[in-house]
């Protein structure tokens, strides 16, 4: 199983020394007490004024020098730089500076690759340390309990292991390059509707088997410098004033070193948010207002929060600068991006993430040239969809601004919300790279082409254009796309929409064309009315700037799809766990189906998904056998069994290990680990997946503990639904 256990990069390239592992799974150094005795001598020498300097951010919100978010003073006469920070999630989110745009986080989560998430972190950090930047703001880690979310393209998808691996792979590559990365959003921050004022209502034993366990494995595994507290509320308090996950969970129980900082614009309080555990505050549109200088100094005065912790506060920030590297090497800006290599990275990530969810009669790969006339149709088929909107968009190095929004940022119009627009922002199409690859072809293009009324529907004369070219086509390949983002509310539906008559579209392309592929570029689940009608569906999520390259790629099969679903598909609105009776959205959301979101809900309920968790095909076949199981020294167990290509080309398969834990409440199939293994065609392999402890407990009902359990099967298969060996 690819469980990444890269020790702190930043500390170990600073010290040389080697690691010791602590009773809480946090890893101990020699360097981490030198680094601790180094910022207390720091801590000594700072006066007052210095102090209340380091505890918020100056600017505010997306005001800071480079075009960043957030920013904190140095101190010249101690050697301490200045730290700027700044938006990440799929590229430098830098308002005034190029940057690369990468394929969405969920689509990184479909690869099921640790180290594919270690070179996205090293490479988004990269262009981050060249404009300046000493901290990225991009691990978000949030569950998708709730399919419809705004923000799901941000994150990892719906299971708290695969989440958590993949965040400290990305967390392990980003600080390998000197960047402070940071955790997002702590917790209980699933969905968009309310968030400043939310109050999500989750039972302990949910917490800690799912919403908490992301954070606690990237913290074991890679430990990121800064945690980010949310906007929400958990359990009546929000976020950032909560003391039982800042203090006595993260600081205490896990051994967290680092620092807190709020999200922007999410503290409420001076006192009750210090003492609670917060350590840093970044700004709204207003900058910082509760931990500003004269409020701490009133505080500090009334000894309603004491001096020793605001200088923990303090000593936190400076760990992290030491711990990372940007003390020594603190970023300078005005350095050189490798955009064209970047641009190449950016393809091959995509290339690993597409999930080939249809593929009737063998519809795809399409042969180079055999298709004599390609139609390729959709309002987007001849730009690009990137990215999600909001704090995880990037200003491109090609265009120079951001289009379809006319270059403003923050402008109202063409349906671009709050934030600067992601969906027609760079000359990346599809239509282009299919020629390129198939130059026999004839490539031709129907759909809107107004990119400066991007959401409007198709009219009848689009949808009649289209079905003619689609008519007189060896194949149709349709491209649909379903926006969301931050800020911009959830989804009300998961139906295709902005164009809202897409569906449409679909169908009328397929009742002329028996050879229709349909392409989506999505960062939720999708509704498929339309399934049974198409012969092949390829989703690209949002594919970032080389998605044209590379699924052409897949679609001629100089690329064997090999993604898997981090989230299930349902096939109604309806099938979800969060839908309630009108499918509205709680403003204080309470997690009253526990234990059981995504493909654990399906299960429970016995429901059949349209796709489910794990799900994804391939241009060959793997068969499985010869499972067996075995008990280690300590809490680990080992899966071994053999994956064979039955099939006549290479190919790459994710072997996904289940568990049936068997207590009360618990989901009769949890995901335990996994094995990403390339084949070429009759090679057989022994598979090794080491079943860590995390996922052999559970929280104990009577009492503040953890159990370990023995699970009374285990289960190896192609999917969590597709089980080809089981230990029973």
């Amino acid at each position: 199983m690819y469980l990444f256990n890269l020790k702190f990069a930043a500390i170990l390239l600073y010290f040389g020394c080697t690691t010791v592992q602590s009773v809480y799974g946090q890893t101990s150094t020699p360097a981490d007490a030198q680094v601790q005795a180094r910022a207390n001598s720091l801590l000594q020498q700072m006066s007052l004024d210095e102090k209340l300097q380091f505890i918020a951010s100056k600017y505010p919100s997306n005001a800071s020098p480079g075009g960043g978010a957030g920013f904190i003073p140095g101190i010249p006469r101690l050697g301490i730089p200045d730290l700027n920070m700044v938006d990440s999630a799929t590229g430098s989110g830098s308002t005034t500076q190029a940057s690369s745009t990468f394929p969405a986080t969920i689509a990184l989560a479909a690869s099921w690759e640790p180290q594919l998430s270690y070179d996205y972190g090293v490479q988004v950090a990269k262009q981050l340390r060249a404009q300046g930047f000493g901290m990225g703001l991009g691990g978000g880690v949030n569950l998708t309990r709730e399919p419809r979310a705004g923000r799901t393209f941000e994150y990892l998808g719906e299971d708290p292991i695969l989440a958590g691996e993949l965040l400290a792979a990305r967390t392990n590559g980003t600080q390998s390059q000197r960047v402070i990365a940071t955790a997002k959003h702590f917790a209980g921050n699933e969905q968009e509707t309310n968030r400043m004022g939310g109050n999500s209502q989750i039972d302990e034993r949910t917490l800690r088997e799912l919403y908490l366990l992301p954070f606690e494995i990237a913290l074991e595994k890679s430990h990121p410098l800064s945690f980010m507290c949310a906007y929400t509320r958990l359990n009546g308090d929000y976020a950032c004033e909560n003391k039982f996950i800042l203090t006595s969970v993260l600081k205490n129980e896990w051994k967290f070193q680092g620092e807190v900082q709020s999200d922007w614009g999410a503290t409420h309080s001076t006192v009750k948010a210090i003492n609670a555990g917060l350590d840093e505050e970044e700004g709204s549109d207003a900058g910082p207002a509760f931990l500003a200088p004269v409020p701490v100094r009133s505080v500090l005065v009334s000894r309603a929060v004491s001096q020793d912790r605001l200088d923990d506060m303090v000593r936190r920030k400076l760990y992290v600068l030491i711990a990372s590297g940007v003390m020594d090497d603190a970023p300078k800006g005005g350095g050189t991006i490798d955009f064209v290599g970047a641009n190449s990275f950016a393809q091959s990530v995509e290339e690993q993430s597409i999930v080939l969810l249809r593929n009737q009669s063998n519809q795809l790969p399409l042969k180079i040239n055999a298709p004599k006339r390609i139609a390729v149709i959709g309002a987007h088929a001849d730009a690009a969809v990137m990215t999600g909107g909001g704090s995880a968009d990037t200003f491109h190095p090609v265009t120079g601004a951001f289009a379809g929004c006319g270059g403003l940022r923050f402008a109202k119009t063409d349906g671009c919300g709050w934030w600067r627009s992601p969906w027609l922002k760079v000359d990346a199409p599809l239509t282009k790279a299919l020629q390129q690859l198939s130059p026999a072809s004839i490539v031709s293009f129907a759909g809107n082409r107004d990119e400066n009324v991007p959401f409007r529907d198709y009219t009848p004369d689009e949808i009649r254009d289209a079905v003619t070219l689609a008519r007189n086509a060896d194949v149709a390949i349709v491209v649909v796309a379903q926006p969301a983002g931050e800020d911009f509310g959830d989804l009300q539906s998961l139906n295709l929409a902005n164009p809202s008559n897409q569906n449409q579209l679909v169908e009328a392309v397929a009742d002329v064309n028996p050879h229709t592929v349909v392409v989506i570029e999505s960062g939720n689940p999708v509704l498929m009315p339309w399934k049974e009608k198409v012969s092949a569906i390829v989703e690209a999520w949002y594919p970032g700037e080389a998605g044209g390259k590379a699924i052409a790629n897949v679609l001629f099969g100089k690329v064997n799809p090999s993604g898997k679903l981090p989230i299930s598909f349902p096939t109604h609105d309806q099938n979800s766990p969060t839908w309630g009776t009108d499918g509205a959205f709680a403003t204080d959301p309470i997690y009253t189906e526990k234990l059981d979101i995504g493909y654990r809900w399906y299960d429970v309920h016995n429901i059949k998904p349209l796709y489910e968790f794990g799900y994804g095909l391939s241009y060959t076949h793997f068969s499985y056998s010869n499972l067996s199981v075995e008990k280690t020294d300590g809490h680990d167990m080992v899966a071994r069994f053999s994956v064979s290509n039955d099939g006549h080309v290479a190919g790459a398969e994710v072997a996904q290990v289940y568990l049936d834990i068997s207590s009360p409440g618990e989901p009769p199939r949890r995901l335990a680990g996994w094995s990403k293994v390339s084949l070429t065609p009759g090679e057989k392999r022994e598979v090794r997946v080491v079943i860590p402890p995390k996922a052999l407990r559970v929280w104990s009902l009577d009492g503040d503990r953890w159990e370990f359990v023995v699970p009374s099967k285990v289960e190896v298969g192609s999917s969590s639904r597709d089980i080809r060996l089981s230990s029973q």
